[in-house]
């Protein structure tokens, strides 16, 4: 059987057919089906589609698989992908497909570019899968049939999607909880997949909206799962094509606000909920919400849709630019843009977003290191020095530091045990949740109870204790901030070691003693129970 290769991004495609994400397409648009949904945004048989989900090809493709039946698709790694059958191959208008479908044929728009850099001919016909994997983050990736089982599960008769490809801010909050106000469940969609620059990777949307959902969102009422495709970046077309997926995936109702799918000034600010008057509700199967923009009202200090808005009131208005500056620059941003634990893990990461050498998430698993015991135990010298070994082996790290920690994702906590709990649950659920998505964790905090380590090792991925044992006199001799001097005399309060207990690990996985090696003997033996470990599997 002849092949054709396709990428990461026509592999998402062939899944969305053959898994029914892209209801009611089959395979590959054939031609009759292309001219219509250019032309018209419909079918053959008359149905609403309004973007072409297409296989392109060159000539020389073209023909060394003229007569054939079936042809195989796989990746650049020959792993075979799927069976695309009865074969139609065609030549197209790449102006009319800009034209029709992005409305401009500028090439600066990425759709538009990426239209005028396709091969000269396309192949339809339909798919029958192969490869059931469900990469990408196959713990969030479901099927239509898995997602209309989940709501069902959860009593939902009602539920409203919400389409994103960034990060949550308050806005998208705010906008959200209210839709919700109006039905059972809450469906949050990202889209994973090809992006434009600048746009969050796809690792942190999910990453911010679980931090999200755990600690802000009435609990039971939401459900989060991806959407693996690239955007198009099509505006009104697009909105039209992320209902359909949603009525697919069983949700009732689909949230679409301003600027949808958008990018620049090709579109207006709400084009993409009028296009949605051209079909009736019967036609496009679910039901849109369309809402005004979200601001903040500086006079009121609460969020408000601008149609609530008095005759002259103050306001400040959300900027994703704005938004994107403040985490570039490590600068905090106001609490009315943002959680202050999505900040967080966002301004403290590598580069949460998208930029010219970015590549699609590591094979590599994800875990954490974490680095435990007396403040100036070397928790933190150790850990850097274990980061930088670990970096230069081109994994994908964060570095998480309690210091750090305490200016921004809990500068709300004091140091009473109640308070020490919430801070470690904080960085847990951070920690959790980037293992669980690729990505190595490495933690240094004093954590001196054990229950709170256990509960970070119950919900990470490679979950690694290091306890740095050092006495309490070496401690003390190190502190050259005088703080355990300080706790002795009264002055500091709920002090580890002196006021405050500190559990050491009973079973550590790798006990180092800080007080007698030297920091680069202490990370290399990190690093040498590492390889004999989890870097022994397969993922590495």
């Amino acid at each position: 059987m002849k092949q054709i290769i396709i990428d990461a991004e026509q592999i998402k495609d062939v899944k969305n057919i053959a898994r029914g994400v892209y209801a009611p397409l089959v395979g590959f648009l054939k031609e009759r089906d292309f001219k219509r949904v250019v032309s018209e945004m419909r079918l053959a048989d008359d149905s609403v589609w309004p973007i072409p989900i297409v296989l392109d090809i060159d000539l020389a493709k073209k023909e060394s698989l003229t007569g054939e039946r079936e042809i195989l698709l796989t990746d650049v790694a020959e792993r075979k992908i799927a069976v695309l059958k009865n074969p139609e191959i065609y030549s197209y208008s790449k102006d009319e497909f800009a034209k029709n479908v992005f409305g401009t044929t500028d090439r600066n728009h990425p759709g538009v570019e990426e239209v005028y850099s396709m091969k000269e001919y396309l192949v339809g016909g339909e798919i029958e899968l192969i490869d059931q994997s469900k990469d990408p983050f196959p713990g969030y990736n479901f099927s239509p049939a898995e997602t209309r089982q989940e709501f069902a599960s959860r009593g939902w008769k009602t539920v409203v999607a919400f389409q994103t490809r960034n990060i949550p801010h308050r806005g998208h909050e705010f906008l959200q909880k209210e839709a919700l106000k109006k039905v059972d469940g809450l469906f949050i969609n990202p889209v994973i997949g090809r992006k434009k620059v600048a746009d969050f990777k796809d690792e942190y949307i999910i990453t911010g909206y679980e931090v999200l959902i755990d600690r802000y969102y009435p609990k039971g009422k939401v459900f989060l799962g991806i959407l693996p495709l690239k955007m198009r970046y099509a505006g009104p077309r697009e909105a039209i094509l992320h209902a359909l997926i949603r009525r697919n995936f069983g949700c009732t109702h689909f949230i679409v606000g301003r600027d949808h799918a958008g990018v620049g000034d090709y579109y207006g600010p709400y084009d993409a909920q009028n296009i949605f008057k051209r079909f009736s509700s019967q036609e496009i199967g679910i039901e849109v919400m369309k809402f005004p923009e979200v601001i903040y009202s500086d006079e009121d200090k609460v969020h408000k849709f601008i149609s609530d808005l008095r005759e002259g009131e103050k306001t400040i208005s959300f900027s994703g630019t704005k938004l994107r500056d403040f985490i570039q620059k490590k600068e905090q941003p106001p609490n009315y843009l943002i959680r202050p634990e999505v900040y967080y893990f966002l301004a403290n990461s590598d580069n949460s977003l998208v930029d010219g050498m970015y590549k699609e998430a590591q094979s590599s698993a994800g875990f954490v290191l974490w680095f435990t015991g007396l403040s100036q135990a070397g928790k933190t010298t150790t850990a850097d020095l274990v980061y930088s070994k670990l970096k230069e082996r081109g994994l994908k790290l964060e570095r998480l530091d309690g210091d750090v920690v305490r200016q921004y994702l809990s500068a709300d906590l004091g140091f009473s045990k109640e308070d020490r709990d919430e801070n470690i649950k904080r960085i847990g659920t951070v920690s959790g949740l980037l293992s669980k998505n690729g990505v190595g964790v490495i933690a240094s905090f004093i954590s001196p109870y054990a229950s709170e380590r256990e509960g970070v090792r119950e919900i990470s991925k490679n979950f690694v204790e290091i306890y740095c044992n050092a006495s309490l006199a070496s401690c003390e001799e190190r502190d050259t901030r005088g703080m355990y001097k300080k706790a002795r005399a009264g002055q500091i309060k709920n002090f580890t070691g002196i006021s405050d207990p500190y559990e050491p690990p009973q079973n550590p996985d790798i006990e180092i003693k800080t007080d007698q090696k030297s920091p680069q003997d202490c990370a290399n033996q990190v690093i040498g129970y590492l390889e004999k470990g989890i870097f022994k599997k397969k993922e590495y």
